[in-house]
């Protein structure tokens, strides 16, 4: 459900648009990460091999044509991901903002409270990931949850404009009518999305705890199973150790003294 981006401003969970063509995106992933990075090696050692017609060539080309591989999977399995290698910049821009995903810093515009609530839809979407609730929950419930959070995300989001304008009204119009009801509604919308917020996180946590029941019987056992077979170390006799070598010690001392000489 949630993916890691590499941003320039560092690693970010992504929220995937759930109505997302996944084959349009990995046609386009083709498309703009794996034929402009890979095709002009795959050309360069094919023209070396047909150019030279020595072994030497083909040896070269066939490196060639192994590095292009190399570069198209690599670009293939970050394209989307890691938003700050070049090719994110050369073959398309950012698709955040609701477009293809949501990430944390697409609401650094709102206020503190927003970006709390938006920091609690995260957190609570990563209970959704959990091994323990994928042990169990239906994948058709873990896909309403992503909708729901999805919904979410994009109200909060869909605010961005309303508050921006309002934040630039100017002191002479602030008690006109039409800005105290559009304040008004926006405070409406606002406490709409922090009841649904909390309910989503309730949720999160309520599926965390029979998670936690369902599977423990299960984790139990593995865990009665891998106690077995452990085998602890034994002990060394540390205490029959000391008193042999305070013994020792002790006839040594009584051989030194009889003979009247220091060690």
């Amino acid at each position: 459900m949630l993916d890691t981006g590499v941003f320039p401003g560092g690693p970010e969970p992504m929220l995937w648009r759930p109505d997302l063509d996944q084959p349009r995106l990995r046609r386009e992933a083709v498309m703009e990460s794996v034929l402009p990075e890979a095709a002009p090696f795959a050309l360069i050692g094919t023209a070396i091999a047909f150019m030279t017609g020595s072994w030497i060539g083909v040896l070269v080309a066939l490196l060639v044509l192994a590095l292009a591989g190399l570069a198209a999977v690599s670009a293939y399995r970050c394209w989307g991901l890691d938003c700050s290698r070049p090719g994110w910049t050369r073959h398309r821009r950012d698709r955040g903002a609701g477009e293809w995903f949501y990430r944390p810093s697409d609401f650094t515009a709102l206020s503190k409270d927003c970006r709390d609530q938006v920091d609690n839809v995260f957190a609570a979407l990563g209970v959704f990931d959990d091994p323990l609730v994928l042990a169990w929950l239906d994948p058709a419930d873990r896909r309403e949850v992503h909708v729901v959070a999805w919904q979410l995300l994009d109200c909060l989001h869909a605010t961005l404009p309303a508050r921006t304008l309002l934040g630039r009204v100017m002191p002479d119009l602030a008690d006109d009518g039409v800005v105290t009801l559009a304040r008004y509604e926006l405070v409406r919308l606002d406490t709409e999305i922090s009841v649904g917020v909390e309910a989503f996180c309730d949720t999160s946590a309520l599926v965390r705890e029979l998670a936690v029941r369902i599977t423990a019987p299960r984790r139990r056992v593995a865990l009665h199973a891998g106690l077995r077979c452990l085998r602890l170390p034994t002990v060394p006799a540390v205490a029959e150790l000391r008193e042999d070598v305070r013994s020792r010690v002790r006839a040594v001392q009584q051989v030194l003294d009889l003979a009247g000489t220091t060690p």
